[in-house]
């Protein structure tokens, strides 16, 4: 069973390292823990094979989703277009 114990907010930078941190406990036990960055760490420890393989395809979708932003920003710089994103729009926000 999944648990959050508290909501964050993490940027994750391109120079940020993703590892896999495998740390001794008692009785040589081990617990793994996916870590992203400096400022997060994920147990997986409980997690089954199929929850660690539904991580990995959202992983790949997001890196999809990166490399298509990489592209639209390059054809746009190539086209003279100084940024790129959803234009303003006027109105309430929501807070």
């Amino acid at each position: 069973m999944s648990r959050i114990t508290g909501a964050i907010g993490v940027s994750v930078d391109g120079d940020d390292r993703v590892d896999v941190v495998y740390t001794p406990g008692y009785q040589g036990r081990v617990y793994p823990t996916l870590r992203i960055g400096n400022s997060l760490g994920l147990d997986v420890t409980g997690a089954s094979p199929e929850v660690l393989r539904q991580i990995a395809e959202a992983a790949e979708e997001l890196a999809g989703w990166a490399e298509e932003r990489d592209t639209a920003a390059q054809v746009a710089a190539e086209d003279g277009v100084r940024s790129i994103g959803v234009p303003a729009q006027r109105g309430q926000v929501a807070a």
